[in-house]
């Protein structure tokens, strides 16, 4: 078995998580920045009663499928019945379920490639993740490229990978605050979602749009 970072690649749709009040716990996330808060019951949402698409992400980071795609990936036999609606500010229940698991593989190689790190909280470095950019420049007609990601780790237990069809990445993407200070607000890093290739090629038959997936190197 195969397996991939899903990566989004349109501009992020509604808000929710932290900006929505939904219920965190911290006891296993970092005592500085917050990076790993877990969280409790269902995600709550915002701006999201207009949008049409099977998949997409929030401006929170947090991975958003239709009740469609839901049903079709089940139908295929893919272990996702452990998935949660996400609700709105009353606790009314959307049209989409939340991408979402807590099981996380280790940390990548110091091989790896396509992700820098910058403002990282210096307590649990796990945050501060960001695609690596090459900027070009546009006098010369060199393009900006994005670094495609590269993620390589050794000695993953098979039967760790047959546990589950969806694991975060230890590493965060952006920055993590734990108070609301000054300009900044409450926000926990997102860790990216690793899936298996059996959630790949259904993404692929139901022909989901912006959906994106690189190919984890497992040694």
């Amino acid at each position: 078995m195969k397996y991939f970072v899903i990566i989004y690649t349109a501009k992020p749709k509604g808000e929710s998580g932290e900006t929505c009040i939904s219920t965190y716990n911290l006891d296993n996330a970092c005592k500085r920045c917050g990076t790993g808060a877990r969280l409790i019951d269902n995600l709550i949402s915002k701006g999201l009663s207009s949008i049409k698409t099977h998949f997409f992400a929030t401006l929170s980071g947090d991975f958003l499928i239709s009740n469609e795609l839901y049903k079709f990936l089940i139908d295929k036999g893919i272990k996702l019945k452990s998935l949660k609606k996400v609700v709105d500010s009353k606790r009314k229940e959307t049209t989409f379920y939340h991408l979402y698991t807590e099981i996380s593989f280790p940390k990548s190689l110091p091989s790896s490639e396509g992700l820098v790190t910058e403002r990282q909280c210096q307590v649990c470095k796990r945050n501060g993740y960001f695609n690596d950019v090459k900027i070009g420049d546009y006098k010369k007609g060199i393009p900006t490229v994005i670094v495609p990601l590269k993620l390589i780790y050794q000695g993953i237990n098979k039967d760790f990978l047959e546990s589950s069809e969806r694991f975060n990445t230890w590493e965060h993407f952006g920055l993590s605050n734990l108070k609301a200070e000054g300009m900044k607000v409450v926000r926990y890093a997102r860790p990216m979602l690793i899936v298996s290739e059996r959630i790949k090629l259904a993404f692929e038959e139901y022909k989901v749009k912006d959906a994106k997936f690189a190919e984890i190197i497992l040694i």
